[in-house]
């Protein structure tokens, strides 16, 4: 038989698949069986697979051997058979014995949950850092699972690389994967200094910023590239990539932003959420989300338009707190309102200070958001008047291009300016400063 290497079959041939949910009597969910099942259908689409069917079933517990039921397991049996099933996916992380079980019954692969967000992130990953993060996150997926490869993993290895005759193939294999592991670690520990160095830099620069987080696919990658434009002429080829695909990107994506009155930050696009995402898969991509964790002001982005959009919120505002970064400032970016009529808009729209209707598409509600943005990070700003002497050169030239002055004049001593400086600012400054003003306006 011919074998049809995966890297080319995966875009070439749509895969038919069986999406399978289970829900258990007087469990309590965070997400509801109707949501989870929803977003699994477009992470299966994410990975290019057609879907024929979707199976759902409701019993007083998980079989630890199989999953679900009998009954349930020939009645998709017998649809993979009928319907000329490549796939079944279920909607919960399996252990080995229940995928090995599962497929010798339905004589078919079997995915979960959380190997399909791996392949759709090896599909995606594109930096050195992306690629190690994805393999860190397989092995330690499949280490705990190796015993559900069968016998196969149990017969004794001797030879080159084992410690000795009685070792078991599945000790050596555990013993590989756990050195693999360790080996990607202390990779991913050297590219980690590398991005403390950047952010440091960052950090010297005084630039306050702002990491936009949300779910997958709810359009931050489209507002950064908005925001990118609104400073005139712009190479498109700096853009950051957007499809409209869970998981269109992975490697966080930087870019200075410039406002009217010289304002400036550094903007951040940051891989998506999805729900029941493993602890192990933050854990892995921890590096990248830092980025939240060091972020000045948080613009969480939700697509609206969505029935789910109050999950997606919940959502993200959970893995936001598992990285500690729950008491950062944040605005509700509601996005997508272009899908909306008005009346439906009107449904569901969130009243405070902290949510902003926008499209990201189209623009509308941009300028409302900046307006957020700016009162949110200068809101510490005060006006005060600084004397840079002459010599000073460097200082006055940051305080002209970075600042929002008010007034300049060139006296015996130096330039006399009169700007609105941020905390951090003000204690780089203090020496220089003649004058703390009350008039903030």
């Amino acid at each position: 038989m011919i074998e049809i290497d995966d890297k080319y079959s995966y875009h070439e041939i749509k895969k038919r698949v069986i999406l399978v949910g289970m829900e258990v009597y007087g469990k309590s969910y965070k997400v509801s069986i109707d949501d989870s099942l929803n977003e699994l259908v477009e992470l299966a689409k994410a990975a290019d697979y057609e879907i024929v069917d979707i199976v759902r079933q409701t019993r007083s517990k998980i079989e630890s051997a199989t999953y679900l039921g009998k009954g349930k397991i020939e009645e998709i049996r017998d649809m993979v058979a009928r319907k000329n099933i490549d796939l079944v996916i279920f909607d919960d992380e399996l252990s080995g014995i229940q995928i090995r079980n599962l497929e010798q019954i339905l004589k078919i692969r079997t995915l979960d949950r959380t190997s399909l967000i791996l392949s759709i992130f090896a599909d995606r990953a594109k930096s050195k850092e992306g690629k190690l993060q994805v393999e860190l996150a397989k092995l330690r997926y499949q280490l705990p699972r190796l015993i559900g490869l069968g016998e196969e993993l149990s017969r004794t290895g001797g030879g080159i690389g084992t410690r000795g005759l009685g070792e078991t193939q599945l000790e050596l294999d555990r013993r590989v994967i756990s050195k693999r592991i360790s080996d990607i670690e202390k990779s991913l520990r050297e590219v980690k200094k590398h991005r403390e160095v950047q952010r440091s830099q960052r950090k010297k620069s005084s630039l306050p910023t702002v990491a936009l987080v949300g779910y997958t696919n709810s359009g931050k990658s489209t507002l950064m590239n908005h925001l990118m434009r609104l400073e005139g002429e712009h190479d498109t080829r700096t853009d950051s990539f957007v499809k409209d695909m869970l998981f269109a990107t992975l490697d966080p994506f930087h870019r200075k932003i410039r406002l009217e009155d010289n304002l400036e930050f550094i903007l951040i696009d940051t891989v998506g959420f999805v729900s029941k995402l493993p602890h192990f898969l933050v854990e892995a991509f921890k590096s990248t989300l830092e980025e939240i964790e060091e972020a000045d002001l948080l613009v969480y982005v939700v697509d609206i338009s969505r029935d789910d959009y109050e999950h997606q919120l919940k959502v993200t505002k959970e893995v936001v707190k598992e990285l500690d970064a729950g008491e950062t400032p944040y605005i509700v970016a509601q996005n997508k309102i272009d899908k909306l009529m008005p009346d439906e808009l009107k449904k569901k729209y969130n009243v405070g200070e902290d949510y902003v209707d926008i499209s990201a598409l189209t623009g509308k509600g941009i300028d409302e958001l900046i307006e957020k943005i700016e009162e949110k990070l200068f809101k510490d700003a005060k006006e005060v008047t600084l004397l840079i002497p002459f010599a000073e050169g460097a200082i006055a030239s940051y305080l002209l291009e970075k600042t929002r002055v008010k007034e300049q004049e060139y006296v015996e001593n130096g330039l006399l300016i009169t700007t609105f400086l941020i905390p951090k600012d003000i204690s780089k400054y203090k020496e220089f400063i003649v004058k703390f003003n009350e008039d903030r306006s």
